[in-house]
């Protein structure tokens, strides 16, 4: 695991526990976004199996990618990097429909894990499959400070707390493999989960700690260095954070690690339109709110000297979940601001073509009437 705070490129995994919560919308335009400000960047596609991160950067899946580096020992990692039409942008594909990759094994993650590490950008952004399958775990954790996108809806956000669970207890795993007592009580717990019976990152720890205090001391370093972030996407209301702040209860104090909020990113219909039309959000739409929230946590990012340890303004604020508050209570304001404006403009046409027809009508009548006049002169 990297130290982002110390570290170029900067690795930037994004994850998610389940499925269909805007994951790869998310880290498509924060990658050009980031790009948009000058800074480069390669977007890499490691959601092997389900590779489609092409689509949302409007780029045709012509190219080699990860399933052909797996499947041909002649190529380099860095032969898959392809210019973009954005500049600053690079992107390394997926599985580009080569089957049977989306199971890595443990040789092959480390390689790629340390090819992604030397990809020369200043930023990488790896967009990871949904769930805690051991690839997407093992990814996430190639630096300490990982993204995660939820929606504020309690499957997903449990789902984004066994995510962060195991990723917490991969990192242990990594961080003794070589202490054989250590791992040999991992192990046992693993071999002893039961549904309902399961055991909180605190008590491993504390138990590691009984059992060498040096070896205690040392997990709660490596996991106070561990420093994800979450998106919470698909928001229609700023109360939403509070189920995103109860996960963040809950992760201090069973997982002992400190999760903190990027912020929120409304719902937004024209979405959907934006990815059936192959092309990404925010340049399809660079006036929206959405876009404004993105290019607002890119701007968190590239901001902090030390990300992923920002620079906040305790004074105004208490933490990154309360920022974020304010942060949405403002985005909302507007949204709802554009809506009546579109509501009203809407209203005032209606008045209009209601007015114009009833004017046709009256023009129709007194046709009718005239005609009737002109056949009984006729007659």
């Amino acid at each position: 695991m990297i130290l982002n705070e110390n570290s170029t490129p900067k690795v930037l995994a994004v994850a998610s526990g389940k499925g269909g919560v805007g994951k790869t919308l998310f880290a498509s335009n924060l990658a050009l976004r980031l790009a948009a400000n000058g800074h480069s960047t390669v977007a890499v596609d490691m959601d092997l199996g389900g590779s489609n991160l092409h689509s949302y950067l409007g780029i045709k899946n012509t190219n080699v990618g990860i399933g052909n580096l797996l499947s041909d020992g002649r190529l380099k990692f860095a032969d898959l990097i392809i210019d973009t039409p954005y500049e600053h942008l690079g992107f390394v594909p997926g599985d580009v429909l080569v089957s049977g990759v989306s199971n890595l094994q443990l040789a092959q993650r480390k390689s790629i894990a340390t090819a992604i590490t030397k990809v020369p950008a200043e930023y990488v952004i790896v967009d990871l499959g949904s769930g805690t399958g051991s690839s997407v775990v093992d990814f996430f954790l190639i630096s300490n400070s990982g993204l995660i996108v939820t929606v504020p809806q309690a499957p997903a956000v449990l789902n984004a707390y066994s995510l962060l669970k195991s990723m917490t207890f991969r990192l242990l795993q990594q961080t003794f493999a070589e202490n054989k007592k250590v791992t040999t009580y991992l192990n046992r717990i693993l071999k002893e989960k039961r549904p309902g019976a399961g055991i909180s990152i605190h008590e491993i720890v504390t138990e590691i700690a009984a059992k060498e205090t040096r070896s205690g001391k040392k997990a709660r370093e490596v996991l106070s260095a561990l420093q994800p972030k979450i998106i919470i996407n698909m928001s229609r209301d700023s109360e939403d954070l509070r189920i995103i702040e109860s996960l963040h209860e809950l992760v201090a104090k069973n997982l002992e690690i400190n999760l903190e909020c990027l912020g929120l990113i409304s719902f937004d219909a024209r979405v959907s339109e934006a990815v059936a039309s192959l092309g990404p959000f925010t340049e399809a739409h660079p006036e929206s709110v959405v876009t404004r929230q993105i290019e607002r946590i890119a701007q968190k990012i590239l901001q902090s000297e030390k990300y992923p340890y920002m620079p906040l303004d305790l004074e105004s604020y208490h933490d990154t979940y309360e920022l974020a508050r304010i942060e949405a209570e403002g985005d909302f304001e507007d949204i709802q601001q554009e809506t009546q404006e579109v509501s009203n403009q809407a209203g005032i046409e209606t008045a209009e073509l209601i007015e114009m027809i009833s004017e046709q009508k009256k023009q129709i009548r007194e046709l009718r009437g005239a005609l009737r006049m002109l056949t009984m002169k006729q007659q």
